[in-house]
């Protein structure tokens, strides 16, 4: 019997569709001045998270909190 196959991991999202999905956030949201990196970060995640990818790396390898004693 064939074991399955990993599947490969989805890309990542391309610059053209996360400049496209920022700028739709951005419309959205009343054209605001200043807030291009938000957006930015927010269409990537956005896609990521549409094409089936992990949060980044800087979320997936966040410590554990330990609760209060």
């Amino acid at each position: 019997m064939r074991k399955p196959r990993p599947s490969a991991p989805a890309p990542e999202p391309t610059e053209a569709q996360i400049q496209h999905e920022a700028y739709r956030l951005w419309l959205e949201e009343g054209h605001p001045s200043g807030r291009d990196l938000e957006h930015w970060l927010a269409a990537r995640e956005l896609l990521r998270h549409r094409h089936g990818r992990a949060p980044a790396a800087a979320e997936a390898h966040r410590a554990p909190t330990i609760p209060a004693a």
